[in-house]
């Protein structure tokens, strides 16, 4: 009813393609190689042949940097207190390679007694200072750790931590 008759389907050409990553990565902030493409092929979905071109130009010239952007998203979850196992996640999640990841996760300079400090931070903020002694309370905040990336060991040290001992 209120659709152009004369509105003509505009051309996909190479500079048309490019200008587009260009202004998603301006306007919107850094994306994943894997997320551009796919982006631009729901866009330009008649004809495809220059969208890898696109991205190809982007990487040559450094605009698109998946291992730049990885280490900052990296970085902002590690302030987060979220652990390694959610780190991985979320970084596949924006579409990152498996190289990218394990790259970036290993870069982290954290020791086990690091991630013991962010669980407990994360413990003594949602259930208290005690030790849990409770099942079904103890079970909870094991599923909390867990859910946000700590290994079940850490989870389990922290859960049953008191102030007076070394753990």
């Amino acid at each position: 009813m209120y659709a152009k008759k004369d509105a003509k389907p505009q051309v996909i050409t190479y500079e048309r393609v490019k200008s587009y990553m260009q202004w998603m990565i301006e306007r919107y902030g850094d994306y994943s190689a894997k997320v551009l493409i796919q982006k631009s092929n729901l866009l330009f979905k008649d004809d495809k042949q220059f969208n890898e071109l696109a991205l190809d130009y982007l990487i040559e010239r450094d605009i698109v940097n998946d291992l730049r952007y990885a280490q900052r998203l990296m970085e902002s979850l590690t302030e987060k207190n979220i652990g390694p196992n959610k780190i991985k996640e979320k970084l596949y999640a924006k579409g990152f390679s498996s190289q990218t990841i394990n790259e970036c996760v290993s870069a982290i300079e954290t020791t086990e007694e690091d991630y013991f400090d962010k669980a407990l931070t994360l413990k003594i903020r949602k259930f208290g200072e005690e030790p849990i002694k409770e099942l079904k309370l103890k079970q909870k905040a094991l599923r909390h750790l867990i859910s946000k990336g700590f290994s079940y060991s850490i989870a389990n040290q922290v859960i049953s931590y008191c102030e007076n001992e070394d753990w």
